[in-house]
């Protein structure tokens, strides 16, 4: 529907298809800025803030797999930019104004569920529009209602009406959080996403909406069939395909996706989805590290670390999950998490920034990653390369296929077969 909105603005054209993903590339970029930017406020200087939040988003912004996915006709960047918003509006909403709700009866529950709980409501539409792009964006739930009721509960046992008295006991908080937060969330977290994922069939299947929801024909026996025949297709998928992964190698690079190969006059024209080694590899090892550093500490301390490697693992660990269950899964299905990622690098620089030492590092890297993209932009953007060229872009090439041809260069077309054993990036 989004991509629709630019085609129906700008003409069925390479513009008007790509346009709203451009948009939603930017938009990713600028709001994992302003979510940094508050993660970190309070806890390390002003300034080493911002330099952390500029050093997230840039990262992003000259990601691989982020530009690539910025400029061509496919969901994973909506994907992304509704995770983002689902994060940082759980975390403008745990950070709110904890006052009592106002009015008495069936206003003040009003006020509670809804109109007093503005975060936790768009908190809910972006998480409904994630799913509603795809599946997996329901997976930031896993992430969102933890820490939501972590912040609840940490709330709790503090009496707002008494400032100098003692904190409760975990376990009274426990029951004054779940007291007061189950129906809002129950609305705001089970019910808002819910019916705009419902909303984003309006018009894309039959049926009258006001008969008998099982009823033969109607709209809600129409969305239903489509999900138990999405759910049929998913689950167990054994077809293979050449470029397909493992999702335990995504971050590994093993196998990035050719979405465009073209020899033209002596050159070489590739649209490559890849991720930048040097954020993916060294942002693994910072994400793992700064998980075991917050256990280390007892993982009491609600802060970045917590909400950095949560989003991560909500992201990324549920597709580790079904990897017995079915192949034809891609290295882009990685996208929503590449983020926390950059994130991670950002709480590691504004950490290091006040040293003389981090910060010599810190623009060391930066001049390293910007020349890395430099030297893959070409293909990342279809850009005519010489066959030498391409080939020193091009770091694995061990892609022998069981009872396959080996792949000599990409090929864009097949979507049938095994993919190589080995490190390919053919």
């Amino acid at each position: 529907m989004i991509i629709g909105l630019g085609i129906q603005l700008f003409g069925y054209n390479e513009f008007g298809w790509r346009i709203m993903a451009a948009l939603a590339g930017i938009l990713s970029v600028a709001l994992l800025f302003v979510l940094v930017r508050r993660l970190l406020t309070g806890l390390v200087a002003p300034m080493g803030a911002t330099v952390g939040a500029f050093v997230a988003a840039g990262l992003l912004a000259v990601d691989f797999l982020h530009l690539v996915h910025s400029r061509v006709g496919m969901l994973d960047v909506f994907l992304t930019l509704f995770v983002l918003m689902t994060v940082h509006f759980a975390v403008l909403d745990a950070s709110r104004d904890r006052s009592p709700a106002r009015g008495v009866g069936m206003r003040r529950w009003i006020y509670r569920i809804c109109v007093g709980r503005p975060w936790r409501m768009v908190t809910g539409l972006s998480l409904g529009a994630a799913t509603a792009v795809k599946w997996s964006g329901a997976y930031t739930i896993l992430l969102v209602v933890p820490l939501l009721i972590a912040y609840e509960v940490a709330a709790s046992r503090r009496d707002p009406s008494i400032p100098d008295a003692p904190p409760r006991p975990w376990r009274e908080a426990w029951r004054i959080a779940w007291r007061r937060e189950l129906v809002p969330s129950l609305f705001l977290l089970g019910l808002v996403p819910f019916l705009v994922y419902m909303a984003s069939y309006v018009g894309r299947v039959p049926g009258s909406a006001f008969a008998i929801p099982w009823a033969e024909g109607s709209f809600w026996r129409h969305v239903l069939d489509e999900q138990l025949r999405m759910a049929r297709f998913h689950h167990g998928v054994v077809r293979n395909h050449p470029y397909e992964s493992p999702p335990w190698s995504w971050l590994l690079l093993k196998r990035p996706v050719a979405y465009y190969f073209r020899i033209d006059g002596g050159s070489y024209r590739e649209i490559l989805a890849i991720g930048n080694p040097l954020t993916w590899w060294s942002g693994a090892a910072v994400l793992i590290g700064l998980g075991v550093a917050w256990l280390r500490r007892g993982a009491s301390h609600i802060g970045p670390e917590a909400i950095i490697v949560g989003g991560a693992l909500a992201s990324y660990l549920p597709w580790l999950l079904i990897t017995g269950s079915r192949t034809f899964v891609f290295t882009w299905y990685l996208l929503p998490t590449i983020p926390f990622l950059c994130a991670a690098m950002g709480l590691l620089v504004a950490r290091a920034w006040p040293s003389p030492a981090g910060r010599l590092v810190t623009v060391v890297a930066g001049v390293a990653v910007l020349a890395s993209f430099v030297f893959f932009f070409p293909v990342l953007t279809a850009m005519p390369l010489s066959p030498q060229d391409w080939r020193a872009r091009i770091w694995f090439t061990d892609c022998a296929r069981p009872a396959a041809p080996t792949l000599e260069l990409p090929n864009d077309v097949i979507d049938k077969g095994p993919p190589p054993t080995g490190w390919c990036w053919i």
